[in-house]
């Protein structure tokens, strides 16, 4: 590319300062693309991440930024892995933007013109195309994006793409004043479905509450974590648990050591001891909920506990607060979907140079089991953005 052609100048870094005051509007993109979730996850899963950043050559402000992570075989989560939509996996895959959390977007700066959009994409991705060839890989991916991005990209000239459905993204967004408003302004079925929950949940002696995540308690929460993994057939030490729940307290960014704004709703059976528990994240008007904890050991988990947890507590937080929408992130569709989630379409897209030809995608999501209809908008619940 000639760089006469554009104000930007693409340079590298090793590191994100998640503190520095003129890219705080990377942060406003989304949480699973800002900085203290993207630098969360330098190192993890055995990926190495990297930084390319443009440059206005005018003024020196940074125009556009690229998270990328390389790793020989790809991710262990088939949900991040090359493997489950190529059919094979590529010796060193390379991730674009963010590669966790099942939300990507496209970081270009609030003070881009839509003439310097295109030129400034460019000129990332051809850094990014020759970064990722340095490490030995043919293209790179960009998971989880939303559909007008994936079609920003594969509009770009000078490169090759082709892009496939990722599983969409589940949110819940309140509606009314309160928790009982947002229960009626649902759809018939899907209110007759939520009260059948609670008056379940009440028969159980069940309640719950939503507090601040204190790291004295990341101990009792452990082993309900742990139990879960075991459901699906993961192996995670209680001392694992711990450090993963002080990560995300790290990542919710508080200068006292709580975490900032992370928050644990907590369902306590009819003794007041911990039945089931998640840990959500805040960041600008959205709860994210992360961690899903149920103590199986002790008989729970059989009435509605799971949804108490994860969508209804953290909905009544929502309300308290005036947030807009609690993140659910993906799969278990039909179950969330009927108690009121919204579903919006994701999209893969991978790139390379017009002179080689980008893999040709054949994705299995057979082991999402039911999930899989809701990929390529096979449900009309499945929304478009």
């Amino acid at each position: 590319m000639d760089d006469t052609l554009t104000p930007f100048v693409v340079g590298e870094r090793s590191r994100l300062d998640p503190h520095a005051a003129d890219e705080s509007w990377l942060d406003e993109g989304g949480f699973y693309s800002s900085r203290r979730w993207t630098v969360s996850q330098e190192g993890d899963r055995g990926f190495d991440t990297a930084y390319l950043v443009a440059h206005d050559g005018r003024s020196g402000l940074t125009g556009g930024l690229v998270p990328f992570h390389t790793a020989s075989g790809g991710d262990s989560n088939p949900l991040y892995n090359e493997a489950t939509l190529l059919g094979y996996a590529p010796q060193v895959q390379v991730l674009a933007g963010s590669r966790t959390g099942y939300d990507n977007r496209v970081l270009i700066g609030p003070g881009v013109s839509g003439a310097d959009r295109a030129p400034l994409l460019t000129a990332l991705c051809e850094r990014l195309l020759e970064r990722a060839e340095e490490r030995g890989a043919s293209h790179v991916s960009w998971w989880y994006l939303p559909e007008e991005e994936a079609r920003d990209l594969a509009a770009l000239p000078g490169f090759a793409t082709v892009a496939t459905p990722c599983p969409p993204t589940a949110v819940v967004r309140p509606r009314g004043a309160d928790f009982d408003e947002h229960v009626a302004a649902l759809p018939a079925s899907r209110r007759s479905l939520v009260r059948r929950d609670l008056k379940r949940l009440a028969a159980g002696g069940y309640r719950s509450r939503s507090v601040a995540a204190d790291p004295a308690d990341l101990e009792r929460y452990a082993p309900l974590v742990c139990q879960v993994q075991a459901r699906h057939g993961e192996e995670l030490s209680e001392e694992g648990a711990v450090r993963y729940l002080l990560r995300c307290l790290s990542i919710g960014g508080g200068e006292d050591g709580t975490g900032g704004d992370v928050v644990v709703t907590e369902v306590l059976d009819a003794q007041d001891r911990p039945a089931a528990f998640a840990l959500g994240i805040v960041h600008g008007r959205t709860l994210h909920m992360r961690v899903f904890g149920c103590d199986y050991a002790a008989g729970h988990g059989a009435s509605g506990e799971y949804f108490e947890a994860t969508v209804y507590g953290p909905l009544r937080l929502a309300l308290e607060r005036g947030l807009d929408a609690v993140h659910l992130g993906v799969t278990s569709y039909r179950a969330k979907s009927l108690r009121g989630a919204e579903l919006h379409a994701r999209r893969a897209l991978f790139m390379s140079r017009p002179d080689r030809r980008p893999p040709v995608p054949a994705p299995d999501w057979g082991f999402l089991g039911d999930d899989e209809r809701f990929l390529a908008g096979a449900s009309s619940e499945v929304l478009p953005c």
